[in-house]
């Protein structure tokens, strides 16, 4: 419900019934938006928040959370709506839809029911982004123009984020506070949630360190390898916690060519996009063009 339309989600509940497990991109995902869609004003993290409720009401006490590929910059408060946060204007009027163009209507701020919803609830959180929610490190200065925002869109989105944050100023500078274009800080602030790194909890919880013993090359890779990449992202952390191991990381896109690999404990790095062949070429046969790169990697 990204744009508050109807969709078809899902979410994973572990076979002891205890613990839920949510990826906001399912809900409130870039994924589900066409590029056409993009507008990071009016999409609404409102659907993830069903989500959450959802696995509550049936009786889940832990709720782990996965929050990268949002489409969003509401600071959550989509999320805190669907979860019975009640937001009002100057006039004392109910804000319903919230996204981030209502923002700056919102005077006060009713959590009761939230409380009550989550008194006996823990909340995992698993983002593998350190910004903080405001500045030019921050959810919509580092993120927001791949959802759509034009340069001239950053102060008016920074703005009305902004104008949330001033009620609860206390996890403003957390790290990972401006994931998802501020849900991390709505869920420090509003559900108490504990933050993970996402690749760090997942590796611990396959045992990953023993698990590579077994192997002696480590293949990882993401869509596109650049500057955000080296900040605690999966490849990174993936070969840096591969050390005696043979390292080869592989992507669409390598926007970091003058990487010294040795510094990250990489081998070799593949890219389907290069010098042969565009993007445009890549994404027309994206299965061709793959299997051409992988045919390159040498063991």
């Amino acid at each position: 419900m990204t744009l508050f339309r109807k969709i078809s989600s899902y979410y994973y509940i572990s076979s002891d019934t205890k613990t839920a497990y949510i990826e906001l991109a399912k809900a409130s995902g870039i994924n589900l938006l066409s590029r056409d869609e993009l507008n990071p004003f009016i999409t609404s993290t409102f659907g993830f928040g069903e989500l959450i409720k959802d696995a509550i009401e049936k009786g889940c006490k832990e709720i782990v959370l996965g929050i990268g590929g949002s489409a969003t910059n509401d600071a959550g408060c989509g999320m805190l709506e669907a979860l019975g946060v009640k937001f009002y204007d100057k006039n004392n009027n109910s804000i319903f839809h919230i996204n981030n163009e209502k923002l700056s209507q919102i005077n006060s701020i009713d959590y009761e029911e939230l409380k009550k919803l989550i008194s006996d609830v823990k909340v995992i959180v698993l983002s593998d982004v350190t910004n903080p929610l405001l500045g030019d490190k921050g959810a919509t200065y580092i993120f927001s123009s791949q959802k759509g925002a034009k340069k001239e869109d950053l102060k008016l989105l920074e703005s009305n984020i902004s104008s949330v944050a001033k009620y609860n100023k206390e996890q403003i500078n957390t790290a990972g506070a401006g994931a998802a274009g501020g849900v991390g800080y709505a869920l420090l602030t509003y559900l108490n949630a504990k933050m993970y790194s996402g690749i760090d909890y997942i590796l611990d919880l396959i045992d990953y360190d023993n698990l590579i013993e077994k192997y002696d090359v480590i293949i990882t890779g993401e869509g596109k390898i650049d500057n955000q990449s080296l900040g605690g992202k999966v490849v990174f952390r993936v070969s840096s916690r591969s050390k005696n191991k043979k390292v080869i990381l592989v992507c669409g896109i390598n926007e970091l060519k003058n990487i010294d690999c040795k510094t990250y404990n990489v081998s070799e790095i593949y890219s389907v996009v290069g010098p042969d062949i565009s993007m445009e070429d890549s994404l027309n046969d994206p299965d061709y063009y793959y299997r051409k790169m992988i045919e390159k990697i040498k063991l």
